[in-house]
């Protein structure tokens, strides 16, 4: 931005002599050009504006800079810069280090990545027992880089920070004035020399996530690391006293390291708090045949466990000769009483029996639901139906074994029928002559992903009259539970009323229907047939004991209180979906506070469990390798 001022000033020469020109831009440039600190170019950029009247302005319309933006935007470099440009760019390095360094209340690290021609990528945390500001951090991170990139023999590299400051003193951009930052530079830059070409490059901390997050892992916790990643503690800055480029690598951090270098050497960190805290967790160790042991309340003496023996003994332990498969916490206490301990004991003993595979095989099932409840509510009677088959069931008159059953999630109004063969006609026939015919042309139906509800043949029907289509899954038909909490009723009433005559199911199911019609529902207060109908169906019950509506009946109030209650319907269709909104918010509540939510992302292993009914032996054989584990793919 600056560049782009002092070349128009240098152009238009004459006009920011002759008036005061105003600076319309939304870059702190005379921030910039007034700062005391500024070097190099940009010092001789604001002597030379000093001789203008130029007043900086606060860009404030979008439409006033389109012709700069536009200007800038499609202005084509020269033909040898674009030259060098593409020279430049298109030289591929073989070695690329990505460096981040962090300074917090916690202390002071940084993150090192080193990709090395084959593809293998070289993790290192680095952890400082001295005090360092953010940018020392981060030319400690590079320094450190370049020599592990020396010793393991690289002779071009490619390097990445998110550090504007260390990336642009390297290049000369900045000018580094703090004696510290000119010690560190000096040593960069002579590192550097070792290489036959270098590249350093500026990159978004986006862009640098993996070195960021060392560089945060290192700055606030000191305990157990994964093997692929090495930590390295870094005594002293680089500058007061640079180690050999072997040692950078040093022994992996323990816990045990700093309790074991205080009580045997008498070594504390050179920050005062850690310090403290070190000396207040020492009062519990002793050191015995050069072991390191905490005394502790299960027993007198408990030996301290290095991250490198922590997997082998709760594997042991846990599926070994003596091994009983425990749990998480029984898995820690016998850790506990045969002696070992370390500060991660209950964590790790959670992970390793959650990943037992032989664990998770014979586990029981879950009964508690992984996902809160969703309800479906139909905007309208008859609007949205569920559809759903029971059977196979003993072989009826005329060889039915199966019913198809057709619930409204309004009304709670039943149809069912019973079905010899299980076909898509049959099921388009139901459908026309039970919902159609009967009830008008539905906004959705929900039913299973089953051949005879998404046929061709169907979805044509569907199509041809604007139905929705909702499949429910076959494994986990909960989007159809109203459907399937009608067939639970219908067959528990069926078992009720045959008793031993089974095969007469098909001559009841019309009187189960009729029973669950006229009987009130629990969610609406009402009955099916009273919602559908706008009046209560007279039942045979009425009749042989002569009830009031039958002893009183007269034709011209009947009609007229006919006409009164279809009147009021609406009404009573309004407070039932009220109730019935109560009521699912109520089964919500009670669902919900026994949910146990499960969630699986991309690529974790999970164990399969393959209904007898829906197996796919191809899909088994392909995924499963044998051990009934499968991972999740898009």
């Amino acid at each position: 931005m600056a560049l782009a001022l002092i070349t128009a000033a240098r152009k238009l020469r004459p006009y920011f002599q002759a008036h005061k020109i105003g600076v319309y831009t939304n870059c702190p440039l005379k921030l910039i050009l007034q700062k005391p600190e500024v070097s190099g170019r940009l010092t001789k950029w604001a002597i030379e504006l000093s001789e203008f009247d130029v007043e900086y302005l606060p860009r404030t319309a979008i439409k006033a800079q389109a012709v700069a933006d536009f200007v800038a935007e499609f202005t084509e470099p020269s033909i040898e810069v674009a030259r060098m440009m593409v020279e430049q760019n298109k030289k591929i390095f073989k070695w690329q280090l990505r460096v981040d360094g962090s300074s917090n209340t916690h202390g002071s690290a940084a993150g090192v990545v080193l990709s090395t021609p084959e593809g293998d990528s070289i993790e290192c945390a680095l952890r400082f027992d001295f005090k360092a500001t953010n940018n020392q951090a981060e030319y400690e991170a590079l320094i450190v880089g370049l020599k592990i990139s020396t010793v393991l023999g690289a002779d071009e590299v490619e390097i990445f920070s998110d550090s504007q400051v260390v990336v642009n003193q390297v290049l000369d951009e900045y000018q580094a004035r703090d004696e510290s930052m000119i010690t560190y530079l000096e040593l960069a830059k002579e590192l550097l020399e070792r290489f036959k070409e270098y590249r350093i490059v500026h990159v978004p901390r986006e862009e640098n996530e993996k070195a960021d997050a060392l560089a945060k892992l290192a700055s606030v916790t000191i305990n157990i690391w994964p093997n692929n990643i090495s930590m390295i503690r870094l005594l002293q800055p680089s500058i007061v006293k640079t180690k050999e480029v072997g040692a950078v690598f040093g022994e992996r951090n323990s816990w045990i390291t700093p309790i074991k270098e205080y009580l045997v050497n008498d070594v504390l960190p050179s920050d005062p708090l850690e310090a403290k805290r070190l000396k207040y967790r020492a009062t519990r160790y002793s050191v015995l045949n050069g072991e390191l042991y905490k005394r502790g309340y299960s027993r007198a003496l408990q030996r301290c466990v290095g991250p490198e023996e922590v997997e082998g003994i709760l594997r042991s332990i846990h599926s070994g000769n003596c091994g009983n498969h425990a749990g998480g916490a029984s898995l820690a206490h016998k850790t506990l009483r045969q002696g070992f301990y370390w500060p991660t004991l209950f964590a790790d003993s959670k992970r390793v029996a959650a990943r037992c595979e032989a664990c998770q095989k014979i586990a029981n099932n879950i009964r508690q639901p992984p996902e809160l409840l969703q309800s479906i509510t139909s905007p309208w009677p008859f609007a949205m139906w569920g559809i759903d088959l029971i059977g196979p069931m003993p072989t009826a008159t005329g060889g039915a074994k199966h019913a198809i059953v057709a619930v409204d999630y309004f009304t709670k109004w039943v149809e069912a029928e019973p079905l010899v063969h299980i076909t898509e006609a049959n099921t388009i026939s139901f459908v026309k002559k039970n919902i159609l015919y009967k009830f008008g042309i539905p906004n959705t139906i929900i039913k299973d992903n089953g051949t005879q509800f998404d046929g061709r043949k169907f979805r044509e029907l569907c199509d041809k009259y604007g139905i929705n289509n909702y499949y429910a899954s076959p494994a986990h038909p909960q989007m159809n539970g109203q459907t399937k909490a009608v067939n639970k009723i219908i067959k528990h009433n069926l078992k009720a009323k045959l008793a031993t005559k089974k095969g007469s199911w098909a001559d009841k199911l019309p009187q189960v229907l009729w029973a669950y019609r006229t009987t009130e529902r629990g969610s609406t207060g009402e009955t099916p047939y009273s919602m559908a109908y706008g009046a209560e169906a007279v039942i045979p019950v009425e009749t042989s004991f002569s009830s009031p509506r039958v002893q009183l009946f007269q034709p011209e109030i009947n009609i007229d209180m006919l006409k009164c209650g279809l009147d009021e319907l609406e009404e009573r269709r309004e407070r039932a979906q009220i109730r019935n909104t109560a009521y699912q918010q109520r089964v919500a509540r009670y669902y919900n506070s026994h949910v146990r939510e499960r969630r699986f992302a991309l690529g974790d292993l999970v164990l399969k469990r393959v209904n007898p009914g829906t197996r796919d032996k191809a899909e088994d054989h392909s995924q499963t390798n044998g051990k009934g584990l499968i991972k999740l793919q898009e």
